[in-house]
């Protein structure tokens, strides 16, 4: 029966000829320019916008394949690419996009995907361990971290403000969140997104090696406190994108927590050196974060998208974000499991923005 679209021999054939062209692609891409050569508008105006009246086999869309979109494509996984962070895949995270695509499940609740809630705390927890964090953290996976950053820090807000999933921000005392000037665009971004807006983000200076000053964080906090501005949160980076200096994380425990905020650490970037011993003392500190962000689809060779973010406390991101309609309510009739079994089983859903989530883990495992 196959897809129940297409017969199963048929969807055989495709997707052998579909599998052919990815290893082909993995084979010869350093043949290829690292950059497209396209000129904007090229792809738009060969396809145009309008729907095809018949549907067209699998030939014809793998023609307009190599045709139209790989011409059209800049070329991540070559060898010469160093625009950006580098993406690293790999032949298993292939197949666990396949196989995650095949079953096509959407793992909010544990009812609607045992698998899907079970192995990501599995992989979470494997990955925590590898990386050297402690015990006490509850993993979630996201798309990237700019959604991480925005799902910590909703979590910083909602410990700041307890009643603000009831009131709303209007008529509340400013609060503010504390960031390098070196850090990701995600962070500005995500206060504007939570009502903070662009002056609600403080950028501390840093030091000659681009590091955030714990000093200057300290008078930061100290000035807008005494102005009746609440300090929510501190983001410190662990691999800036520009310069991928390491802020020391152990020197901003003080002011932070005197302050009473929450600190949340971007090692999206430069999380996953610390599984090397020898870079570990670099991640001294992080362990007492609130919340921490590391990117396995940087250079953990894990396919696009897959971000990972870690939260001392997950019931307080529960407080923030959890919305459960009665259509949603857990149904299964078990008697509610304790500690990790019970944190590994409960619903994803309530632990980011989104509802429907897809199988990412199959492919960090």
């Amino acid at each position: 029966m196959g897809s129940g679209d297409v017969p199963g021999p048929e969807l055989r054939e495709w997707l052998a000829a579909a599998s052919d062209r990815v290893v082909d692609y993995l084979d010869e891409v350093e043949d290829l320019p690292v950059a497209s050569r396209t000129r904007k508008g090229d792809l738009v105006r060969m396809l145009g916008t309008s729907m095809r009246e018949e549907g067209v086999s699998a030939g014809e869309l793998l023609r307009e394949f190599d045709e139209a979109i790989l011409p059209a494509v800049t070329h991540w996984n070559h060898p010469s690419f160093h625009g950006y962070f580098a993406i690293t895949s790999s032949g298993p995270g292939i197949v666990a996009e396949l196989l995650a695509a095949g079953l096509n499940l959407n793992a909010m609740t544990w009812q609607a995907s045992p698998a899907g809630t079970e192995l990501e705390w599995v992989v979470t927890r494997q990955l925590a361990h590898l990386l050297g964090l402690p015990e006490g953290f509850a993993g979630a996976i996201h798309d990237t971290a700019s959604v991480s950053t925005l799902t910590a820090l909703a979590g910083a807000r909602s410990r700041a403000w307890p009643d603000l999933d009831r009131d709303g921000m209007f008529g509340m005392a400013p609060g503010r969140i504390y960031t390098s000037e070196e850090s990701h665009s995600s962070v500005e971004k995500a206060a504007r997104v939570l009502g903070f807006g662009r002056a609600g983000v403080r950028r501390i200076p840093v030091d000659d090696a681009f590091r955030m000053r714990p000093d200057a964080l300290a008078r930061a906090l100290r000035e807008d406190g005494e102005a009746g501005i609440r300090p929510v949160a501190v983001v410190a980076t662990l691999g800036t994108t520009s310069t991928t200096s390491m802020d020391p994380v152990v020197e901003l425990l003080g002011p932070v927590r005197e302050a009473g905020a929450w600190l949340h650490v971007d090692a999206a970037y430069g999380g996953p050196l610390a599984a090397l011993p020898e870079f570990r003392p670099h991640f001294t500190g992080w362990e007492e974060a609130d919340s921490i962000v590391v990117n396995p689809h940087k250079w953990l060779f894990t396919p696009v998208d897959c971000s990972v973010l870690w939260t001392r406390d997950p019931d307080e991101l529960r407080a923030a974000l959890s919305a459960v309609p009665e259509y949603l309510r857990d149904r299964s009739g078990g008697a509610g499991l304790e500690g990790d079994l019970g944190e590994a089983t409960s619903d994803l859903m309530d632990t980011g923005i989104a509802l429907g989530r897809r199988f990412r883990s199959l492919k960090l495992r």
